[in-house]
């Protein structure tokens, strides 16, 4: 039985009807491609390894970034069937050519190229933490009020984008998507669950926070820490917080 009391055979039956989910996400903006081809040479592999050997990209994770395509290769393995990792990487669309017809979509989901869907600045994602949270779930909201008897179904929330992407609102773009979907999923599955979201996020991490915020998560408390972690190229002291927020 998992901490936060879920049993292993529920967790393999969650695991395998994840697949259920959409594997492609369309905003304005954006297209969100799920990863889950670990084979040496795929494609997803190689989105998943762009962005793991990042020095800025991966400078607040506290794996860090991977040094090899092997290393990025059994990465993504961990994630993949490890963590029950619900990734996506995330694409800015092309640009509408000018003899485009101003009423055409910018991009139909049938005409997405999966090898080459436009500029690839990100990933995101949903890990599952078997574990009980950091810190105590507030009580859920009332109109989760029916589920409170029923086990935490526990994910961790991850993203961050290349630097040529900051500043453009494309992290609260992708995420709202990206739970937007997963809500649509928990609903029609009925999991059974009482479905949280967890983050992590240094205090100085003003950007992040900002996001979390905008994505409906809010500051649950401070988890103290006595040794020190060097994140974006410094050392961190004391602590982070933790956000949380309910689907």
């Amino acid at each position: 039985m998992a901490d936060n009391g879920i049993s292993t055979s529920a967790l393999r039956k969650r695991s395998a009807t994840m697949q259920n989910i959409d594997s492609v996400i369309e905003t304005p903006r954006l297209i969100l491609l799920r990863l889950t081809d670990t084979e040496e040479g795929s494609q997803h592999l190689q989105w998943f390894h762009e962005w793991w050997t990042d020095p800025v990209a991966t400078s607040w994770s506290m794996h860090g970034a991977c040094k090899s395509y092997e290393e990025s290769r059994e990465w993504m393995i961990d994630h993949v069937e490890k963590f029950d990792h619900l990734m996506y990487a995330i694409f800015e669309k092309p640009e509408i050519s000018p003899s485009s017809s101003s009423t055409e979509a910018p991009t139909a989901t049938k005409e997405i190229n999966m090898n080459n869907p436009g500029k690839y600045i990100g990933k995101t994602g949903l890990r599952r933490q078997a574990i009980s949270p950091v810190l105590p779930p507030p009580p859920p909201p009332s109109s989760h009020s029916s589920d409170a008897s029923k086990p935490l179904n526990l994910r961790v929330i991850g993203y961050a984008l290349f630097k040529s992407a900051w500043g453009k609102g494309y992290a609260t773009e992708a995420n709202t998507a990206m739970l937007e979907t997963y809500a649509a999923y928990c609903a029609r599955e009925k999991t059974g669950f009482l479905n949280y979201l967890e983050a992590g996020v240094d205090e100085s991490n003003q950007g992040s926070r900002g996001v979390l915020g905008k994505l409906g998560f809010k500051p649950v408390g401070f988890k103290t820490e006595v040794e020190p972690v060097f994140l974006a190229g410094a050392w961190r002291h004391g602590g982070y917080w933790i956000y949380g927020r309910y689907i």
